[in-house]
């Protein structure tokens, strides 16, 4: 682990006698560290990595519920020229659930455990500003961790200086249109009669109901989506599936968390929360994102009134910011990256 230099510490170094050019060497330090740090009362795992702490740092939340990233570190090695990247894995996920178990506290029932996750972002945020000395940070949300983000922004926005939101949720509704709108078409030109036979027969459902949801999942995700699951595939391998170790923690996490959840994913609507945005919000969002609503996005960002505000359509599908991270990142450098400096 590499011993972070804070800006406090460069400023130390100046009245040392080491001079300015000393300080702004220090300053462009790489950062390469995690542990486990107390959050929320329990211990959980948080990863800061970057190629210099001048950089403006990066909040990333991740999605799910509970697909912790830190098996995945190295996705993230193309953002982190521009930006100090924090992961953290949420509480109930990958290696914080392996520190905890499933005794871990604060989640049930489903509001309680978004009020406790929100507070965890809010404390996770707060932990990095005082960490990097930084006044504020950006906050990044994809698919889950735009909900949740999404819910942290309009209760602490002066932790932050941006929201970017990508595999963004709209709603569960517009979710499930149009997958099943997506679904039908692709299957129709397939003639993939078994997919139309479960379309049809689930269609009256409840919108909440798992068979309903799973009777589109066939054409859900894009190529390139594809391609990124396989990263997954190869980190968790083929069962029977390790019962210790990190690979278990994964897994467990996500079998733990996602249940307790569902109510809350299978019937969140971002309107409900309002459509004032205290601060600056982007959405990047994959032009074949059918995982979520690519057109819900378009039209939520018309109606947000936020301080600044751009819906930025990117190649890929509802994994975009890592399966095309040269377009992601440089929505991120042109849109976002002014309002850290």
């Amino acid at each position: 682990m590499k011993t972070l230099v804070s800006r406090r510490q460069a400023v130390a170094l100046i009245a040392a006698g080491l001079g300015l050019h000393d300080a702004a060497r220090a300053a462009g330090r790489p950062i390469d560290e995690s542990d486990f740090v107390r959050i929320g009362g329990i211990e959980q795992w948080i990863a800061i990595q970057g190629a210099g702490i001048a950089n403006p740092a990066l909040l990333y939340l991740h999605g799910g519920p509970a697909e912790a990233q830190s098996p995945f570190l190295r996705e993230f090695v193309p953002w982190s020229h521009d930006f100090t990247i924090v992961n953290w894995d949420q509480r109930g996920s990958g290696k914080s659930y392996g520190k905890n178990g499933p005794s871990t506290p604060g989640m049930s029932p489903p509001d309680v455990a978004l009020d406790r996750l929100a507070q965890d972002t809010r404390d996770v945020a707060e932990y990095v500003r005082q960490r990097l000395s930084k006044k504020t940070i950006i906050l990044v949300g994809q698919s889950w961790g735009a909900v949740l983000g999404l819910h942290v922004v309009k209760r602490w926005p002066e932790f932050f200086c941006a929201f970017v939101g990508t595999g963004f949720v709209v709603s569960s509704v517009s979710v499930l249109e149009d997958r099943e709108r997506w679904a039908r078409a692709q299957a129709t030109a397939a003639g993939d009669k078994a997919t139309l036979k479960a379309l049809d027969e689930t269609a009256a459902l409840p919108r909440d109901d798992v068979k309903r949801t799973l009777a589109s999942r066939s054409y859900i995700m894009s190529p390139s989506d594809r391609e990124y699951l396989k990263i997954q595939g190869t980190f968790v391998g083929s069962p029977p599936y390790p019962t210790q170790g990190e690979v278990a923690d994964w897994i467990a996490g996500s079998n733990f968390t996602g249940p307790k959840l569902w109510p809350l994913t299978s019937s969140f609507d971002a309107r409900k929360l309002g459509l004032n945005i205290p601060l600056p919000i982007f959405v990047i969002q994959g032009r074949d994102d059918h995982v979520v609503s690519f057109e819900a996005a378009r039209a939520y960002m018309k109606e947000v009134r936020a301080p600044r505000k751009a819906f930025i359509p990117i190649a890929g599908g509802h994994y975009a910011c890592f399966t095309n991270a040269a377009e992601f990142v440089g929505a991120l450098r042109r849109y976002v990256r002014p309002f850290a400096s």
